[in-house]
C-alpha cells in the first residue's frame, strides 16, 4: 500500500557531478594534464580573457586580409607581363 507523504517533508538532497572532473585534459600537443592544473586554469578563464582572445583573433584576421587585399591591389601587372614573355621567349629558343 502506498501513503502519500507531502511534498515539503521531505527534502532530496542532489550532487551534481562535476563533469570536468571525469573527462580528461589535454595541452595543445596531446599530452594530458593534471587535474589540479585543469582546474586552476579554467577557474582563471573569465569573460575578459575570452573577450580579448576573440578581440585579438578579430584584429589579427582583418590585418591579414588588409595586408592581403593590399597586395592584390598593388599587384604590379607590367612586370609579370615582362618575366612571362621572357619566359616564352627562353622556352621558343629550345
Amino acid at each position: 500500500m502506498l501513503t502519500r507523504v507531502p511534498s515539503a517533508t521531505l527534502t532530496i538532497m542532489r550532487t551534481i557531478p562535476d563533469k570536468r572532473s571525469t573527462m580528461k585534459t589535454f595541452d595543445p600537443f596531446g599530452e594530458p594534464v593534471a587535474d589540479g592544473v585543469a582546474r586552476a586554469y579554467s577557474s582563471t578563464s573569465s569573460t575578459g580573457d575570452r573577450i580579448a582572445r576573440r578581440t585579438g583573433g578579430a584584429v589579427f584576421w582583418t590585418l591579414a586580409l588588409a595586408i592581403l587585399a593590399g597586395r592584390i591591389y598593388a599587384f604590379d601587372m607590367p612586370a609579370v607581363q615582362s618575366v612571362a614573355t621572357y619566359a616564352t621567349q627562353v622556352v621558343a629558343l629550345r
